[in-house]
């Protein structure tokens, strides 16, 4: 995701009416910012890429610990599994599809879902109005 933010920030620059009057942005030119993209793009193409990021490295093995122990338990046949959630808040849109992708190679035991509120992300992405909220919440989890 960082690689993706770098390069978004270059051309958010570039697409600017204001900067397309103006010499190449500082950040463009500077050798030390050229040589991190450099660097991030040699890292993603190795075989791998960068890993799973410790933070969703935790953040799914808590969340496969939760519900498997609910499993274990026996919740799922009286109905504990589907009464218990986790919601997974995130200061950043573009975590969201991530950490949905990470999630659901877990499934069936996690069934995650994009959840954005209102608005509209740098890539055109909407977010859910309040009526579509409730939608998501009552198909997914009941009332």
């Amino acid at each position: 995701m960082c690689l993706h933010s770098l390069q978004g920030l270059i051309r958010d620059k570039e697409g600017s009416e204001q900067t397309k009057k103006k010499a190449p942005s500082k950040l463009k030119s500077d050798p030390t910012f050229q040589k991190l993209l450099a660097d991030l793009e040699a890292g993603q193409k190795r075989p791998g890429g960068f890993g799973m990021h410790p933070k969703m490295e935790t953040l799914k093995t808590l969340l496969v610990q939760h519900f498997g122990q609910r499993i274990s338990e026996g919740d799922e046949e009286e109905g504990g599994i589907n009464g218990t959630r986790a919601m997974v808040f995130v200061t950043w849109r573009e975590c969201v599809d991530e950490i949905v992708e990470v999630l659901n190679q877990e499934s069936p035991l996690l069934k995650a879902t994009r959840f954005v509120g209102q608005g509209v992300d740098k890539q055109g992405k909407k977010g859910f109005a309040q009526k579509e909220q409730l939608e998501v919440r009552y198909k997914n989890y009941g009332r």
